[in-house]
This record gives structure tokens, C-alpha cells and sequence, in this order.
């Protein structure tokens, strides 16, 4: 099905719900700042209509999806910590009822899968972001053998689908959840999918979870939606 901004949802079984098959766009986004005046910070390099709309706060996010919801009389939403692994299909090896901020780790399982990236599986930070202008005096790793041939975000859909007929679990942008990374303190949210500036290998292992304050706006981080049955 696809929602009145043009948005894909798939049905996802094991998670009961409807969640966009890409993260939200460019396009998607734009609408909304156009019509709340949201601010909406400039990237350093060029994106499309295509591209997943990066420099979006959690509470951005948030706001979205309660403007979307109001538009369409459905109740849109991110997703939760859980939700999302059970969406990168690891939920059901993590342990449950542990905070994101102490959630054990699974080495060398990925969105794409239990192996080694290869060219198609994701936009991570490799070589094509080595070799350009971000690479230099890049001080995280980056992935030396392989080349997605995207410097910085790629168009929404450009490397395989999961069985779901999800994109983009892996790579591209961090995508906001709902939770709390640090309760009961509760100062920073949860990510999740590694982004084009990701490289260091548990940064990308699809049980990681990251931390960044929710009014944080960072070109690497966007988010991807759900809709309640």
C-alpha cells in the first residue's frame, strides 16, 4: 500500500505491522517542513528527491509522524528498539527486557546477512567515502575492500531488499526509534542500521544500537516509519 505522501508500506508478520519498505525521503520530507515551517538544516553534499532526508532530530521525526497521522486519520509512528530487531531479524537471540544502552551484542550478523559485506548489500563507509572528500582526515575506520560507489547517501532502494521487502536496514542513514538508549536517566535516543559514515564492524552488526540526543540533527541520521494495524 502506499500512503498519501507516496510513502511504500509492506506488512511485516512478525512484527504486526505496516513499515515503510524505504526511509523517508527527500520528498517525503520536504512536504512536511513546507507546510509546519519546520527548520530544516542544508547538507554538504548534493542529495534528490530520492535520497533519505538526513540532519532530523528524534523530535522531528516525531513531529512527522504526528502531522502524518492528523493528515491521514492513521496513527504513524517510529518504530520501537525491539521492533526494529525483530525487523533485522535478531530479536529473537537478544535477550529481553534490557535497556538498549546494555543490550549484548551479536557479532558478524547483519541485516544482509551472517558474512562479509559485498557490493550490493549496503551504503556503509568504504571506499567510495575513503577515496572522496569526507575520507580525508576521516578519524573513524572506514571499509578498505569493498565499494558501494556512494560517497554519502544513496537513493532510497538502490541495494537489495530483505525478505521482507525492506531497504536500507543496513547502511545509508541511522534510523531513530522510539526508546530511551539511557533509562532511567534518559537523555539520549536509540539508533539503528549503521549509515554512509559507518565503518568500524560492531558499529554495523545489526543488534548495535547508538545514542545521540534527541534534538540532535546529524547528516548521517534519518528515520524510517511504521503504521499501527
Amino acid at each position: 500500500m502506499h500512503n498519501s505522501l507516496g510513502m511504500e508500506l509492506v506488512h511485516v508478520p512478525a512484527a504486526n505491522l505496516q513499515v515503510c519498505r524505504h526511509e523517508t525521503r527527500v520528498r517525503d520530507y520536504r512536504v512536511f517542513v513546507r507546510e509546519t515551517r519546520r527548520e530544516w538544516p542544508r547538507t554538504g553534499f548534493h542529495q534528490t528527491d530520492t535520497h533519505p532526508a538526513v540532519n532530523v532530530s528524534w523530535r522531528d521525526a516525531q513531529a512527522f509522524c504526528e502531522w502524518l497521522s492528523a493528515r491521514e486519520g492513521r496513527r504513524y509512528r517510529l518504530p520501537t528498539d525491539a521492533e526494529w530487531s525483530t525487523l533485522a531479524g535478531v530479536r529473537h537471540l537478544e535477550p529481553r527486557g534490557v535497556s538498549p544502552k546494555v543490550q549484548p551484542q551479536l557479532p558478524g550478523r547483519h541485516p544482509f546477512g551472517k558474512r562479509p559485506l559485498a557490493a550490493g548489500d549496503a551504503n556503509l563507509c568504504d571506499t567510495a567515502f575513503g577515496k572522496s572528500e569526507f575520507g580525508e582526515g576521516y578519524e573513524a575506520r572506514w571499509i578498505s575492500d569493498c565499494n558501494d560507489g556512494y560517497a554519502a547517501t544513496a537513493p532510497v532502494g538502490s541495494f537489495k531488499a530483505d525478505a521482507n521487502g525492506l531497504c536500507d536496514l543496513s547502511g545509508n542513514v541511522w534510523e531513530w526509534c522510539v526508546d530511551w538508549y539511557d533509562p532511567p536517566k534518559n537523555t539520549l535516543k536509540v539508533l539503528r542500521g549503521a549509515s554512509w559514515r559507518t565503518g568500524n564492524p560492531e558499529r554495523i552488526w545489526a543488534s548495535y544500537g547508538g545514542p545521540d540526543p534527541p534534538g540532535c540533527r546529524i547528516d548521517s541520521a534519518g528515520f524510517r516509519i511504521v503504521l499501527e494495524p
